[in-house]
């Protein structure tokens, strides 16, 4: 009896675990279809399974799946994963599903997971608001995907979103015109909402909302008849505020801003519920500028409030980072392929040409050594960007802790001094003092952030010049009476030159900006003694320019670095350390150049020369190179 017992027990768990593989196999293939008909619409979710669901299943089908057999259903699948995470608001588990596509893509040694992969990224980065970067991984995914696949028109739906985003209107109209024969072919294709919608946002963004306003209602009048999907109405009602808000601020149309704080309020109520979601953030930001149209500061700012906290910042750039270091992975990995190309293509010709002509041994040695020499100068050139990204990124870790230390001092005797003013009792000369400190800390935070601004302007030739003839004498003697007057020492400040005028061409005000900071450098370390500004006309071309104090000097050992950023001769100084990294910078736009005198003993002497004759200088560069 009792071995029939243990027989019939293990009969039933054989028949329940059965039952369970059936069951669950049937929920895999209901969940499979349901992702299929959303791939299939267009959509990224629908009424019947929300951006959750599209996460859950795409991880539960995900497995079984992977084979080169299914692969497109594959990776489309964890595309419309990635996408569902980021319109959820988690950036980070987008990016390392981003992550998990291109290496599974690169085991399987598929293009087309490669392609969707460079899309996914492109859409990190586009929700990072990293644009340029977002360009260039769409471009990338459009070179693996044929003409007629379903992905290229996605894809260049995306692509001049982009670029309408970027103010490229005339690039984006090239995209547009490629999605348009689609519509006309077919006027109930699945993505004939979106390429309506996208002709509507190109209109509005060329300032024809009445043009854009047909587009979206023949993309309504599709919705209501045939599709039915939530993304296509919430995309639809979106950008038909748009409008009204364009139409409210070109014609200071008052009903139609209601109309258009109406639309963004419905919308809201579909996507309160997660407030770190793209959609929401995108319909705050529109509210916060109708608030500001119809003059409502007050709930601007405090929906603004509530959208831009420090913990989003830092996060954004930690992703950032991280969409960086996998977009560097597959540029990489594209790298090494071209050198095992080069390497495959240099053994072919080789067996290819010393089997068929042995004459030409002596030559066919000559272009494998020329082959190598490139194959090294690639693996050079590889190492040297792996370098350089390894530079940046400890850079950027120095300037943050850098900036976190300078800003935090004037920001600590901001907040003390002016806690200290609230108290009652306070005496006039103790509150005169603590306003003059506040004062003080408020020109050293606006300095501090002013020579944040140059500095990064300057780098990226953002900084505009206004060149002009000027005369170098005058300027010289007003920036010596300007710092004369604001000198905290007790050094005499001189001026020195025995020309009575030098016309130059420059930029007065960073000429002057130059002067200025070595000037105020020089009263910081020369309590006495004397600041001598001398000028002299060194060629036809060429004026030189010195500052000379008396002062402690600077020690040699730290003379080749001072032009450093955030280099201080004393850490306990005021003070960015970035003055002479700025004048350095426009000395050197200028077309001059900038250095401190070794051999001067007695104190400190910087000296930068500047052309006379700015197109004659260019004209010369340009003839020796």
């Amino acid at each position: 009896m009792r071995k029939i017992a243990i027989i019939s027990a293990m009969a039933g768990l054989l028949l329940l675990s059965f039952a369970t593989g059936i069951c669950a196999n049937n929920t895999d293939q209901k969940h499979l279809a349901a992702m299929q008909s959303l791939i299939a619409r267009e959509v990224p979710y629908d009424a019947n399974i929300p951006v959750d669901s599209v996460i859950a299943w795409s991880n539960e089908l995900a497995p079984t799946l992977k084979s080169h057999k299914t692969e497109e259903t594959y990776f489309t699948m964890l595309l419309w994963q990635v996408s569902a995470y980021i319109m959820r608001g988690d950036l980070s588990l987008a990016i390392d599903r981003a992550r998990l596509m291109y290496e599974n893509a690169k085991k399987m040694n598929s293009t087309f997971g490669i392609a969707l992969a460079n899309q996914a990224i492109g859409q990190a980065y586009t929700a990072s608001y990293i644009q340029e970067k977002a360009l260039s991984s769409y471009l990338d995914a459009l070179r693996y995907l044929p003409e007629n696949n379903p992905q290229t028109y996605r894809l260049l739906v995306k692509i001049s979103t982009l670029l309408q985003q970027m103010n490229r209107l005339d690039e984006a109209m090239i995209y547009v015109s490629k999605l348009n024969p689609l519509l006309e072919q077919q006027p109930e294709h699945p993505l004939a909402v979106p390429i309506l919608i996208e002709n509507a946002t190109y209109y509005i963004s060329s300032g024809d909302q009445d043009t854009a306003l047909k587009y979206l209602q023949r993309a309504d009048s599709i919705y209501k008849n045939h599709t039915h999907e939530l993304a296509h109405e919430f995309s639809i009602n979106y950008y038909t505020a748009a409008c009204y808000r364009a139409l409210a601020a070109d014609h200071n149309d008052k009903q139609k801003a209601d109309e258009a704080l109406a639309l963004y309020n419905k919308l809201l109520e579909v996507v309160s519920n997660n407030k770190r979601s793209l959609e929401y953030r995108w319909i705050c930001a529109e509210k916060i500028y109708l608030y500001k149209l119809l003059g409502r500061f007050d709930e601007a700012c405090k929906i603004y409030q509530e959208l831009y906290t420090v913990t989003d910042t830092l996060a954004s750039k930690s992703y950032i980072r991280q969409i960086n270091a996998l977009k560097a992975t597959y540029q990489i990995d594209e790298l090494e392929l071209e050198n095992r190309a080069q390497q495959n293509r240099m053994i072919v010709y080789f067996i290819f040409i010393g089997l068929g002509l042995l004459t030409f041994i002596s030559i066919l040695a000559v272009w494998i050594r020329r082959q190598k020499r490139i194959v090294t100068i690639s693996k050079e050139t590889l190492e040297e960007s792996r370098w350089n990204a390894e530079n940046a990124t400890r850079a950027k870790s120095v300037f943050l802790s850098n900036m976190s230390h300078e800003i935090r001092t004037p920001l600590n005797a901001l907040s003390g001094f002016s806690s200290l003013l609230t108290e009652e009792g306070l005496d006039e000369a103790t509150r005169r003092q603590c306003t003059e400190i506040i004062q003080q800390n408020s020109e050293l935070l606006l300095k501090l952030i002013n020579d944040v601004i140059d500095l990064s302007s300057l780098e990226f030739g953002k900084m505009q010049f206004s060149i002009g003839k000027h005369d170098a004498v005058a300027i010289c003697k007003n920036v010596t009476d300007t710092v004369g007057k604001v000198k905290q020492t007790q050094a005499e400040l001189l001026f020195d030159s025995s020309l009575e005028e030098l016309y130059i061409e420059t930029d007065a005000s960073r000429l002057q900006q130059v002067l200025i900071n070595l000037l105020i450098n020089a009263t910081k370390f020369t309590p006495d003694g004397s600041i001598t500004l001398k000028l002299e006309k060194e060629s036809d071309e060429t004026a030189s320019f010195s500052v000379t104090d008396t002062g402690c000097g600077i020690p040699k050992e730290k003379q080749a670095s001072i032009f450093q950023r955030f280099e201080k001769l004393d850490e306990n100084a005021q003070g960015s350390g970035l003055g002479l990294s700025i004048c350095q910078l426009i000395i050197e736009h200028i077309g001059g150049r900038i250095w401190i005198d070794p051999d001067y003993t007695e104190g400190s002497r910087f000296m930068f020369t500047h052309p006379i004759n700015q197109t004659r200088s260019k004209q010369k560069k340009e003839a020796r190179s």
